[in-house]
């Protein structure tokens, strides 16, 4: 048995107006749900509540104002946890809803409480849904995660998972913006250097992470003794890559 946190991507899910995807947010459960049926543990963070939220609320394009994004989160939310534990309950496979804050892994306590939490759940053969509490976690009240990869990196060592899937809207990393000529997939990592760690790349217009944001969460998984593999989410087979089949980057782990 493995314990696997998987981060879904808000371009995964959503369309380019910012509805939920859902065919492929389907495909996405039916293949995490094989794969918990052969034993394992599965920890799901997930993006997308804002993205949903805005096609709610009939919002043109992703909010720049707070406000605006915890609304648009606070409305999104509910849309995206009721079609997770519909697809889910397809499976026979129970779900629960868990809302982080920063605090959550700065404050002892909180921290102790939240591992309590996800490991009952756990060994009641739940799957945890995590996302980050968009509507009361924000800059102008004290530090947040700002987007889910590092959410989803500080759950995977809180939680010792032997693998953190970031599943995203790119084939992996690459030493320089696919776009140009001579650009080349990294198909594994197993020391960050200083070239890894400067490579930038923009978020889609509906998320809030990019390349190094990804690279950051490998970098904490990897400290943390998880492997961490960047799967192109509407592509690429979770089931191949934990088997090692992996089409995407994989950052191997280090010393916990």
């Amino acid at each position: 048995m493995k314990r696997i946190v998987i981060k879904i991507g808000t371009g995964v899910l959503a369309n380019a107006t910012g509805s939920i995807n859902y065919p492929v947010m389907a495909k996405i459960v039916a293949e995490i749900s094989g794969i918990k049926k052969q034993g394992n543990e599965i920890i799901i963070v997930t993006s997308g509540a804002i993205g949903a939220g805005m096609a709610e609320l009939k919002l043109g394009k992703r909010p720049k104002e707070v406000r605006m994004k915890q609304a648009a989160a606070a409305v999104g939310q509910g849309i995206i946890m009721a079609k997770y534990r519909e697809l889910f309950s397809r499976q026979n496979i129970t779900v629960a809803q868990i809302l982080l804050s920063y605090d959550a892994f700065t404050d002892r306590k909180k921290s102790l409480n939240l591992r309590n939490s996800i490991e009952t759940l756990l060994k009641m053969n739940v799957i945890p849904i995590i996302n980050e509490n968009d509507p009361v976690s924000i800059d102008e009240i004290g530090p947040s995660f700002g987007d889910n990869d590092k959410l989803s990196a500080l759950v995977a060592g809180k939680m010792g998972a032997s693998t953190l899937i970031i599943l995203t809207t790119v084939d992996g990393i690459y030493n320089k913006d696919p776009k140009y000529r001579g650009a080349r997939m990294i198909k594994e990592v197993h020391r960050l250097g200083k070239s890894l760690e400067s490579l930038k790349g923009k978020a889609n217009s509906l998320g809030t992470g990019g390349i190094q944001t990804k690279i950051e969460a490998a970098r904490i998984a990897m400290g943390s003794g998880t492997t961490t593999i960047i799967l192109n989410g509407r592509k690429h087979s979770i089931a191949l890559a934990l088997k090692g089949n992996v089409q995407g980057t994989i950052f191997h782990a280090a010393k916990r």
